[in-house]
């Protein structure tokens, strides 16, 4: 048997008050590793695990902050998770000072009509790029996640937006989306950090 890093939290009073099927906290001062038990053996992305995955880092979100670690981390004993947080504990402690208290949206615009100009053209291109531009002000950091085929600009980004600002954040998407015409906008969220967080596992 193993254990697969959900993620990373709080070590506190509401963390370990949370009680999730087949998951358990492993603490170092005041990190814990959200861990769940699975066999030792070479990580096969599912749909299942993904799901999973994702259930569990939203009910720990939903009380604290959460670094989401990648589908399919696995370490291969108690011990081997406390060096991993020893290892890499002012990093991950910085990066959940810079998570707290803030929630992530997916903003994602295209065009209707035919699968191969959905995501192509110049004034598509002109739209994001003003529409993105704007909403960035709102937002404490963005990252790109999708490009048009010509130009390069960005279609689809994710922003982490401070989360009693969310609802003008949402407000802020629909003003886009009303300046506009012949192009839709997309936004899914809040979800926790997922984009924003990079974790290296190596020990």
């Amino acid at each position: 048997m193993a254990l697969t890093l959900y993620g990373v939290t709080v070590n506190d009073t509401s963390a370990n008050d949370i009680v999730v099927a087949d998951v358990e906290l492993i603490a170092i001062r005041d990190l814990a590793a959200i861990c769940g038990i699975v066999d030792y053996k070479a990580a096969q992305t599912t749909e299942p695990s993904v799901d999973r995955h994702a259930v569990v880092v939203s009910t720990y979100s939903a009380r604290g902050p959460v670094l989401p670690a990648p589908v399919g981390a696995v370490f291969r004993t108690h011990d081997a998770v406390r060096r991993w947080l020893e290892l890499h504990y002012s990093a991950l402690t910085g990066a959940m000072v810079f998570v707290e208290n803030r929630v992530a949206g997916r903003v994602h615009i295209w065009r209707p009509g035919p699968e191969e100009e959905r995501e192509a053209g110049a004034d598509l291109a002109a739209i994001a790029a003003e529409s993105l531009r704007v909403l960035r002000r709102s937002a404490v950091a963005t990252v790109p996640l999708r490009v048009e085929k010509l130009t390069g600009v960005v279609l689809s980004a994710a922003f982490l937006v401070e989360e009693e600002l969310w609802k003008e954040f949402v407000a802020q998407v629909a003003a886009q989306k009303e300046s506009v015409t012949g192009v839709r906008f997309e936004l899914t969220g809040p979800w926790p950090p997922y984009d924003f967080i990079q974790m290296q596992l190596g020990s």
